[in-house]
Formats: structure tokens, sequence, C-alpha cells
């Protein structure tokens, strides 16, 4: 798995990352670093970088964003509230950072432009949540997933343009989730901390199959797993399971 994929649900984006808890402004990227020298982190809070979206290279679902757009962007993720599990309805921190950086593309060595953030969890008001980012991090499992709209979509192989919550698009876009498009000057909502289930077989579990399913299930009421939905594979249960634990203990 690469350090960051990207998804959509219900005319949504999901950005995901690796995120990595930190305790010293020199631990954080570069620019993040500057942008805080001098500066205290407070030991109450449990801090979590995180490196983002890359833009000017298409992904393997075929997004797109410009420079441009990153930039018309990042300013809307400071301030939004980040919580477990994409639970809007239960924040446990807030973004406080963010830098649009240009990192070093590792197969061309181009210069490409990403957006790193910083955020917090409230440590104190929740300590069930900031030791189980800790553990994850620990063990190399702990992920963001920022959750984003647009201006607009665009199909890079006709060029047409359409408003973000169009009604129709064109036979590209239609015929195919993985067709090339851009996402116009993206707007932030805020993130999600993604934990992978514990259970033995899921040593090396696929974060992506964890990100989508707390996304498509959020919104629902924790039930018992005998009223899970049917049809499902043995990861997409356990995966299931595995969230409406950290629901019921974390939350």
């Amino acid at each position: 798995m690469s350090e960051a994929f990207v998804f959509e649900r219900n005319n949504k984006v999901y950005l995901n990352a690796v995120a990595r808890i930190i305790s010293d402004p020199e631990d954080l990227p570069r620019e993040l670093a500057f942008a805080l020298k001098g500066k205290r982190l407070n030991p109450a809070f449990v801090w979590v970088s995180g490196r983002y979206v890359q833009g000017e290279q298409m992904n393997t679902n075929g997004q797109f964003w410009t420079t441009d757009d990153l930039k018309a962007g990042e300013y809307s993720i400071q301030y939004t509230p980040l919580n477990v599990l994409h639970e809007w309805q239960y924040p446990i921190g807030t973004f406080v950072e963010t830098k649009l950086v240009h990192r070093e593309a590792a197969a061309e060595g181009e210069l490409l432009p990403e957006i790193q953030a910083l955020s917090l969890i409230w440590a104190s008001n929740f300590p069930q949540v900031a030791d189980a980012a800790r553990d994850a991090h620990d063990k190399g499992k702990l992920w963001y997933s920022m959750e984003c709209t647009g201006e607009a979509k665009q199909c890079l192989t006709c060029n047409n343009t359409y408003e973000w919550a169009a009604a129709r698009f064109c036979a590209h876009l239609e015929g195919s989730k993985t067709a090339p498009r851009r996402f116009i000057n993206p707007v932030f909502h805020g993130g999600a901390l993604i934990f992978p289930p514990v259970e033995p077989g899921w040593a090396d579990a696929d974060i992506e199959e964890v990100a989508k399913a707390a996304r498509e299930y959020a919104d629902r009421s924790p039930v018992a797993y005998s009223q899970l939905p049917g049809g499902l594979s043995d990861n997409e249960r356990i995966a299931l399971e595995h969230l409406y634990k950290l629901r019921s203990t974390q939350l």
C-alpha cells in the first residue's frame, strides 16, 4: 500500500494518507516546522501530521488537481474538525496548520505540489482515542482521511466542465469511475483518523478497505454483528466489526 490513496463516495472525495504523531516541531516536514519555528507544542494534545494529495500528476484512479486547485483549497483545511472514522458528530480535535509545498516525485524526479497538514487530538478530553492513535502510530497503521468537495469537475477526455453536483455528466465520466478528471478548486470539510483492525489476520490490513467501509457505514447506528449487511467478504465483515467496536469503546 502506498502512502496515499483517493476514493469517491456520495459525490464527495476522500483523500487518505499516512499520519504520524509528532512531539516536537523539528519532527515535522521542513515547511511546517518553519511555520512553527520558536513555538512549543502543548503536551496536553496529541499532534498529528500528514501529507495529502499531490497536484499536477494523475493518480491511479484518474483524479487530477492543478497547483492552482491546491492553492485554492488549502485555506479551507485550517480549523476544520478532526474525528474518528468519519463520525462527524463527534469531533475529537482540529486541524491547525497547513502548507502547500513541492516534493520530488520518486519516479520522475520532478517537483510536484502537495498539501501538508498538522492536526491535534484533545487528549485530555478523549484519552482512549489518544491512546489508540499512539498505538496505531507505533505500529505504522495510523491514517488520515480528508473529506472534500469542489467547485466543478472537468472531464480530461472531452474537456467538458460540470458543476460539482450536476445531474448529468459526459459519457466518459458516467461510464467509468477511473475516467481522467480534474477536481476544480476543492473545499475541505475536515478529516478522520482511521485505525485498522487488530485481529491477527489483519497484521497487514488493507487500509483502503477499512477507510471505504468507514465512509460507507459512518451514518449508520451501531448494530449487533448478526445485523451486519449480507453478502460481505470476510475482510469487509471484519472491517465493519472493527468500526463498531471503535465506536462503542472510544466515542
